[in-house]
């Protein structure tokens, strides 16, 4: 296991340093839960399949999404139809 420094900040925020971002998949905006574990502190991704019903009887690849980007898809979608209305 690698493990890399990360200073707190006033307000308890902390940064993710530039090596450990190179690594995961995270950009300004995204979410993370984070898992108590003992004293270990997990982070996890908030992802959703491109659509799980979908996913789970293999219709689609059931590539991961991010709840972000899907909450922005729907917002799109409502915007649409109500210029249709």
């Amino acid at each position: 296991m690698e493990k890399i420094k990360v200073k707190i900040l006033s307000g308890f925020r902390l940064t993710i340093p530039e090596e450990a971002r190179s690594k995961i998949p995270i950009k300004i905006g995204d979410e993370l839960d984070f898992v108590m574990e003992g004293n270990k502190l997990i982070y996890i991704m908030r992802t959703l399949p491109e659509d799980p019903v979908f996913a789970m009887i293999g219709l689609t690849s059931g590539e991961a999404r991010k709840l972000s980007e899907i909450e922005e898809a729907v917002v799109e979608e409502v915007k649409e139809k109500l210029k249709r209305s």
